[in-house]
């Protein structure tokens, strides 16, 4: 069972966000515009801005493997929403309404820094018209990808904590482990600045599957076997851990509330994290099969 207690005041953005970029496996330039919402509604979501916006707890998930994708009940799709998720839920904001015409999320550097940069910059506005209410756990939930070895546990906690751990055959990605709390501060250090990942030896069958059509060195670190292919540096020596649990805390954003709870990735990845976004939603549905 779960139980909602209260947290804090309902915040939305200050000010209106627009930005425009390209889509990581498009290759396409969308336009992004985030409005604040003075609204309990939690984050909502449309395709255009005639359109409209649904909550994201509304949406259907699934990930073509690299990426989480949003059905919106009017049937349009959405694309590589995790970091921008991640963002909002990192940084704070309960309320708001996300506008993406293009179909796409841009990836920037392949980081969710310059989305949580730009959420900060924007800053936040305290609502008077309600409290902030969290889901709770009262026992371990736990969904398991046998064939591959992999799992995300989630655990009872009075805060929201992610822990990952990756383990690739890879030298120089090797196993990576990373745990932290999730607050505005941590988001910002330890989370936003990590970059997404890719062995170069992956790239060619991600382009054959229509994925990976806008990646370039610029947007993602390429590992091949004789270390890092891009000119620049590791901003953390785990670097590629972290950004997978940044992509976790984006697709638990999908639950549509905020979460307390002790969440534990092992090698898994956007399916298996879906996976178990929708067990957390049967359960604030009541339902507990």
């Amino acid at each position: 069972m779960e139980r909602k207690i209260a947290m804090a005041k309902r915040t939305t953005l200050r000010r209106t966000i627009k930005v425009k970029g390209k889509g990581l496996h498009s290759g396409r330039e969308s336009a992004i515009t985030l409005v604040p919402s003075y609204r309990e509604s939690g984050i909502m979501i449309c395709a255009s801005r005639e359109k409209n916006p649904y909550p994201i707890g509304d949406c259907e998930l699934f990930s073509p493997g690299r990426s989480t994708c949003l059905v919106l009940p009017d049937g349009e799709i959405i694309y590589t929403v995790e970091h921008l998720l991640a963002s909002l839920y990192g940084m704070g904001v309960d309320d708001a309404v996300v506008v993406v015409e293009g179909g796409e999320v841009p990836i920037f550097d392949g980081s969710a820094l310059p989305w949580a940069e730009r959420i900060k910059d924007a800053g936040l506005a305290e609502k008077d018209d309600g409290e902030e209410g969290s889901i709770n756990l009262s026992s371990p939930l736990l969904v398991e990808d046998d064939e591959a070895g992999a799992w995300v546990a989630c655990f009872p906690s009075d805060v929201l904590k992610l822990s990952y751990i990756i383990s690739f055959d890879n030298d120089f990605i090797g196993t990576q482990v990373f745990s932290s709390v999730v607050t505005e501060e941590t988001f910002l250090k330890d989370f936003a600045p990590a970059r997404t990942f890719v062995r170069l030896e992956d790239v060619d069958e991600l382009k054959k599957q229509g994925l990976a059509l806008g990646g370039s060195l610029d947007n993602a670190l390429v590992f091949d076997d004789k270390g890092l292919v891009n000119d620049t540096s590791l901003r953390f020596e785990n670097e590629c851990v972290r950004h997978k649990a940044m992509d976790l805390l984006g697709d638990l954003s999908l639950v549509g509330k905020s979460l307390c709870a002790h969440v534990v990735g092992f090698k898994a990845g956007h399916r298996l994290h879906l996976r178990m976004v929708e067990r957390l939603k049967r359960l604030c549905r009541g339902d507990m099969s």
